[in-house]
């Protein structure tokens, strides 16, 4: 083959019986040479040289990979005559010129990577030829000449699949194909062309497509709302275009039935204010370059399938963001523990995420972050902070909030006995399945609370009476401590409370006592819940059945309810 081999890669070619060559594959009855397997794999000196004329005597040859050395001159003619060649690979192989159009003759031919800079193709019509053809790629060779005539010849191939165009300099579409052929098409990768022009509706109606990569490509006008209909489709990216816009509400709005990955970063989205994406079934990463979009205000990405690593670039320049759900995903938080965001949040939810080193969180989480949470939170004092159900550790951060719910977690230590003082705006408290020890502060009584939930902890010690200041209460959930000791008793008021259902099907047997309108408390035994609820002018107390005992239509009660005093 005329081939120079500085690094000896062919010291096993010599004698007669090539088919005991290295690369080399033979037919085991016939000893016809089937494959020539000489591709360079990264860290090795490439074979360089001249491929010879005597290589078209392999008529029986289906496999040639030259790809990745350094030979010189164009591709050679007499390749044409493999009639049998299935698979031919000559990318980065250092051939340069034009690629030569009777490569069109080869119709057996299944994969076809002629992917190299140096090579240049001024007319494409002689890819209709390969009719076997199901993998072409032709990444960086300069197709700009071909201007939108570069899909017609594409088109007649019924059997492509995937289809690899990537930096060719391609700058135009048809806009009208007498037909759609491209039956069996699932990847499509034109990323890095100079379309100038915008995406053609027909794309968008291919209804095989998996994966469409158009990035970078200085595409103009609307997405084309049929890409989310395609019944196939997990990836498409559209990024880096920067005069492509899209009604958001109009696309996110279509099914999307398989998408994993959907890139719309850095485009003409730079005024977008809210993105939705919640309960879908994406998957993959949020890319960081969503932190770019500064005017955004609301990101919900919540009840998806998202994996990967939430950094300080992801909110770079969100200097106006109020509302964040991150939550029932699979997020990693890593973000520096002296970071400080643009942003201040009203409503954060991550539930159901993970915390890499120490860091700020003012959302609402359930996603099994871990780690420790500074103190204090950067968040505005009307804000919704809900942290449960992670793996949060060390005291318990004091943001002043309106609701700040724990719960379920693995906070230890006391609560801390100023939490009156810093916690005035606090209108819900959930602390409630953690490792808290000590008593329950006095100060806890100077705060308008309408639920609290210190249930499932350590707690020890009697209820302060200073709770009966709490007259907004209407949920107090202190079962699973070690509280002792009784009912404060120092409120004025009384009421009688009469004979209830509990739930369970039995009548249970109230209390009387003398107490205010709107606040309950009871002895605090092993599983005990008191559900207070104002009638006829009094408080009646029940059992609750602690595990279908729900605060979740409370905490937005509370929320709501605090907001209305705030205004008045």
């Amino acid at each position: 083959m005329g081939l120079n081999d500085s690094w000896n890669r062919l010291s096993s070619w010599h004698g007669t019986n090539c088919c005991q060559w290295s690369g080399i594959a033979c037919h085991n009855t016939t000893g016809a040479v089937l494959a020539v397997d000489l591709p360079n794999s990264s860290g090795r000196q490439p074979l360089g040289g001249e491929i010879r004329p005597s290589l078209a005597k392999l008529k029986s040859l289906k496999h040639l990979d030259l790809s990745g050395n350094n030979f010189t001159g164009k591709i050679p003619h007499f390749l044409s005559s493999l009639e049998n060649l299935q698979y031919l690979n000559l990318s980065y192989a250092g051939f340069s010129g034009a690629i030569p159009p009777n490569l069109g003759n080869l119709s057996s031919l299944q994969f076809l990577d002629v992917s190299y800079w140096g090579l240049t193709v001024d007319n494409l019509e002689w890819v209709s030829g390969l009719l076997s053809l199901k993998y072409l790629a032709m990444n960086s060779v300069h197709l700009s000449k071909l201007g939108g005539e570069w899909i017609e010849p594409l088109n007649k191939l019924p059997l492509l699949s995937e289809l690899h165009l990537e930096y060719c300099g391609l700058s135009g579409f048809s806009y009208s194909l007498p037909s759609l052929n491209f039956t069996s098409l699932k990847v499509l990768n034109l990323q890095g062309s100079l379309f100038k022009a915008k995406l053609p509706t027909w794309l968008a109606n291919i209804s095989s497509l998996v994966s469409v990569d158009i990035g970078n490509s200085w595409l103009t006008g609307r997405i084309p709302l049929g890409f989310g209909e395609l019944p196939n489709l997990q990836s498409l990216k559209l990024n880096y275009n920067l005069k492509l816009s899209a009604s958001c509400f109009q696309l996110f709005a279509r099914s999307w039935k398989k998408i994993q990955i959907l890139d719309l970063s850095i485009n003409g989205f730079m005024r977008l204010t809210t993105l939705t994406l919640a309960s879908n079934k994406l998957n993959g990463t949020l890319p960081a370059s969503i932190g770019l979009l500064s005017e955004l205000s609301s990101l919900d990405v919540s009840l998806n399938k998202l994996t990967g690593v939430i950094s300080e670039a992801h909110f770079r320049r969100l200097g106006k963001l109020e509302k964040i759900d991150l939550s029932e995903n699979s997020f990693i938080l890593n973000v520096s523990s002296n970071w400080v965001p643009p942003f201040q949040v009203i409503f954060l939810q991550m539930g159901s995420c993970h915390l890499g080193p120490p860091s700020l969180l003012g959302l609402d989480l359930k996603n099994s972050l871990e780690g420790h949470i500074p103190n204090p939170f950067n968040v505005t004092s009307y804000a919704n902070v809900d942290l449960s159900s992670n793996q949060f550790k060390g005291p318990i951060p004091l943001p002043n909030v309106f609701l700040l719910d724990l719960s379920n977690n693995q906070f230890s230590g006391s609560i801390p006995e100023n939490i009156g003082q810093v916690m005035s705006m606090l209108s819900f408290l959930s602390l409630s399945g953690n490792e808290l020890t000590g008593a329950i502060p006095v100060s806890i009584g100077e705060i308008s609370l309408d639920v609290l939930d210190l249930s499932k902890n350590n707690l020890a010690g009697s209820i302060p009476s200073s709770i009966g200041n709490c007259s907004s209460l209407t949920v107090l959930d202190l079962q699973k401590n070690n509280l002792s000791g009784g009912i404060p008793n120092s409120i004025d008021g009384g009421g009688k409370a009469d004979q209830a259902d509990n739930g369970n099907g039995f009548i249970d047997k109230w209390f009387y006592m003398s107490i205010g309108v709107g606040f309950a408390a009871g002895l605090l035994l092993p599983y005990l819940v008191f559900a207070m609820k104002r009638s006829w002018g009094g408080v009646y107390f029940a059992f609750v059945d602690g595990t279908a005992y729900r605060l979740s239509s409370e905490k937005m009660k509370a929320a709501t309810r605090r907001r209305n005093r705030g205004a008045r």
